[in-house]
């Protein structure tokens, strides 16, 4: 179901065959005929082995650490597109499907409530949370709406007032007291006082608006499949106020902006997805068909067509994010080499539980690699990805680029 089976006409072969021919009577007509068997052809992964393997191990410490079963770690090299590492837990022994009986293993995978056949990393939809943050902010660049030295305040909250009911207004909550903040340090500290402003507009602040914002997801490849050769990617969904009124029957409001300019409420991302439009952030705007067969060649998709301007600023954000003392990677700081990256949590299943995202890119102005790393109904957000993060960074530092050099 994996990449044998997206390449199976390349790796199958054909088969050999003896062809006899009788008579009625059952007599051999001639000498038989026979053609010889065609070796499959050699597949060739991008997968950096060793490298996968370190991820994989660390990833699995970590989880158990938590006691949490699920997550997805990712790897691309972004300028390419080749993926480096791609895999998902709860995880299963291939083996136990190529031997007869062992049934019950078998039943007990197929029917597990967590889903270990499922390739989260290419089909599970997900909030991106925060992850989000870094395409909002160019494309509020873009748009004008707001300077990258414009600071807006935070007190922890952002309060919309009631035409029917001054005296209750509707609050939308900030993580935690930010104060003044431009565009990079909302992007280091993670502000979501902020990203609703320039999202769906507050004060002199118009914001973006759903409609260009729809169309700024777009321009990074989010809500269609991003071509991964692995079956059954999904494609994720970016909501619209059609959408929202064919689902519910209820007109689209300016939470609803507020929500999806954090990567909250009905936009649902897949991990593949988030990687890619990384990437794209890292290398500068172009956007690359992520793959695995390393006997093709790069293919580029497009160009985000977003002002250097706007994407150098986001990044200087993202930098800000491990550099500054108050960032939310800041634990990244002592990393042998220059790292940008964001951090994200969602609330999911109506915010009894929460996701934790990890996302970025190494060396910061120059980047050969970009990883993710999904923790599923984290302990502690975002923090529970950082570790895991960080010790893969420092060992594809140390194994991969400094030996280069």
């Amino acid at each position: 179901t994996g990449i044998e089976a997206f390449y199976d006409s390349l790796l199958r072969g054909q088969s050999g065959a003896v062809t006899q021919f009788r008579d009625a009577k059952g007599t051999l007509l001639g000498e038989p005929e026979t053609t010889d068997p065609v070796i499959g052809a050699s597949l060739h992964l991008t997968i950096d082995a060793e490298f996968q393997n370190y991820f994989f191990d660390r990833f699995e410490a970590g989880l158990r650490s938590l006691g949490r079963i699920s997550g997805v770690g990712l790897a691309m090299d972004p300028r390419n597109g080749e993926v480096l590492a791609l895999f998902n837990f709860p995880t299963f022994d291939n083996n136990l499907f190529v031997a007869s009986g062992r049934n019950e293993e078998k039943q007990e995978l197929l029917q597990s409530p967590n889903r270990p056949l499922f390739n989260r990393a290419v089909a599970g939809f997900y909030n991106p949370g925060s992850t989000i943050k870094p395409l909002v902010g160019i494309a509020a660049l873009a748009e004008g709406v707001i300077s990258p030295e414009r600071e807006l305040f935070s007190p922890g909250y952002l309060d919309v007032p009631n035409p029917y009911n001054p005296e209750q207004p509707t609050r939308y909550l900030d993580w935690r007291y930010q104060g003044n903040v431009d565009l990079s340090a909302a992007l280091a500290q993670s502000s979501n006082v902020y990203f609703y402003t320039v999202a769906g507009g507050f004060g002199d602040v118009k914001g973006i608006g759903i409609t260009r914002l729809h169309q700024w997801w777009e321009r990074f490849g989010l809500g269609k499949a991003t071509g991964i050769d692995l079956p059954a990617e999904a494609e994720g969904l970016l909501p619209t106020p059609e959408y929202k009124e064919d689902k519910t029957g209820r007109p689209w409001l300016l939470g609803d902006t507020y929500n999806v300019g954090i990567g909250q409420g009905d936009l649902l991302l897949t991990p593949i997805q988030i990687l890619n439009y990384t990437s794209a952030i890292a290398n500068g705007g172009a956007l690359y068909q992520p793959f695995l067969n390393g006997g093709t060649q790069p293919r580029l998709q497009a160009n985000v067509a977003a002002p250097p301007s706007s994407m150098n600023e986001v990044r200087q954000g993202m930098v800000e994010a491990v550099e500054a003392p108050l960032g939310t990677a800041y634990v990244l700081n002592d990393l042998p080499f220059a790292v940008a990256a964001k951090t994200g949590s969602a609330q999911v299943r109506n915010n009894t539980q929460e996701n934790a995202f990890f996302i970025g890119y190494a060396p910061a102005h120059d980047p050969e690699i970009a990883i993710l790393v999904l923790v599923e109904n984290s302990k502690e957000g975002s923090l529970n990805t950082l570790p895991i993060a960080k010790d893969v960074l420092n060992w594809y530092y140390n194994k991969r680029i400094n030996t280069n050099k």
